[in-house]
């Protein structure tokens, strides 16, 4: 086997584990062949920079409209700053070459990804749009963006919200695996109807969210409609400006080890329960209003918690109270059913501030809320019977104080 050969051989293995060897120092004339036949499409041979000063925008969109359905479009290491949306086209997978996590406030800007300049206009860092609106010949489905940060920090703080990414329309199997987004103006990462289409409003579904982080966006964190039969695991918020998740909608979904802190509203804000939704493992931490809050109307939707565990929310703005509680139910038709559900009270992390939340579990004008086995805390009481619950109750493995 020649050399040339090994080398190609080693890059189509690269691809066959999901592409985690994209590297940007092939140098050969072999090694391009390769890389092309493998599926790749480089945007630096599209005429990007990555020098985090160059408009890189039209070289990026043109290195992903030449990415034909099943290949990926290659962002190697740098900083790629953009001007306008970049779109991505059914079957095509955006990949870069590493994403950031949670960090403190004040931590260096990501050394590697995709940094929209000041003077940015459109609605997302990042599109995907549905067949009709993205003008395609076949349905807008399995886009896919990997090992990739966005960061909206050079975005103006009093200018217009831009989201991070944002799907929109009838898309089926979107996939986010390692993805960061930090400091949009907007919306980290958010579904949104096309109320336009033929069939009436559509919404993406089925997504798919793995070791994906946002982080001091300037609305919501993540934003959730329809997205029905969707999976995420290890999704973490941090500190943003809205809610930590906003989720009206992913009936039949699963969310394991998920996360919201510090959000300056609820941490999970679920607005409707369709089917059933599974929360396993899942926590907050320090968001301004609940932890979790559920007000749905949906009269056979089940939302089940297991091992869930919501500290020291209710923070309002410092002053704590509020009526706010770990688990807060208002106005709720649906079954909300707790396993394991810790609630624990508590001050800022360098111990001032009001401790909070003032309830461990809060109900009003509710059907259905019970938790069969956990430990609550509450500043005012852990436990807290509104008024018009047709059935409150806690089992006798809830512990309280």
């Amino acid at each position: 086997m020649t050399g040339s050969n090994s080398r190609r051989s080693v890059l189509r293995s690269a691809v066959a584990v999901g592409g985690i060897a994209l590297s940007a120092t092939a140098v050969s004339a072999g090694d391009a062949a390769a890389a092309a036949d493998a599926g790749w499409v480089n945007v630096k041979d599209h005429g990007a920079k990555g020098d985090g000063a160059t408009d890189d925008t039209a070289a990026l969109q043109a290195a992903l409209d030449a990415c034909q359905p099943g290949n990926v479009t290659v962002l190697p290491a740098g900083v790629y700053r953009t001007s306008a949306p970049l779109r991505i086209g059914p079957y095509v997978t955006l990949q870069g070459s590493h994403a950031g996590g949670e960090a403190q406030p004040g931590a260096q800007n990501p050394v590697v990804g995709i940094r929209p300049l000041p003077s940015f206009t459109g609605d997302a860092v990042v599109e995907i749009l549905d067949r009709q609106l993205g003008g395609y010949s076949v349905q807008a489905n399995a886009q896919r963006i990997f090992s990739l940060s966005i960061d909206g920090s050079d975005l103006p703080r009093d200018g217009a919200e831009i989201d991070g990414i944002r799907a929109t329309g009838q898309i089926q199997h979107l996939q986010l695996r390692d993805v960061h987004v930090r400091a949009v103006t907007g919306i980290g990462i958010n579904t949104w109807y096309n109320f336009n289409a033929a069939n009436g409003p559509q919404a993406p579904f089925c997504l798919h969210y793995d070791r994906v982080s946002v982080l001091w966006t300037g609305s919501h964190g993540i934003v959730l409609n329809n997205s029905t039969d969707s999976t995420f695991h290890d999704v973490y918020v941090l500190g943003v400006g809205g809610c930590g998740w906003w989720m009206s909608g992913a009936g039949n979904s699963s969310f394991t080890s998920c996360r919201a802190e510090w959000s300056s509203l609820h941490g999970f804000d679920i607005e409707s329960v369709p089917g059933v939704i599974k929360m396993v493992a899942c926590s907050t931490d320090r968001n301004g209003w609940h932890g979790m809050y559920v007000h749905a109307t949906d009269t056979t939707g089940v939302l089940l918690l297991s091992a869930t565990n919501l500290t020291r929310d209710g923070k309002n703005n410092g002053a704590g109270g509020g009526g706010y509680a770990g688990l807060g139910v208002a106005d709720s038709r649906c079954k909300v059913m707790a396993d394991g559900l810790v609630v624990l009270t508590g001050k800022d992390d360098n111990g001032t501030g009001v401790a909070s939340p003032q309830y461990g579990v809060r109900a009003d004008n509710s059907a259905y809320v019970v938790v069969n086995s956990g430990h609550l805390q509450g500043v005012l009481s852990p436990w807290q019977n509104g008024t018009g619950n047709t059935k409150f109750a806690k089992g006798t493995l809830v512990g309280t104080g």
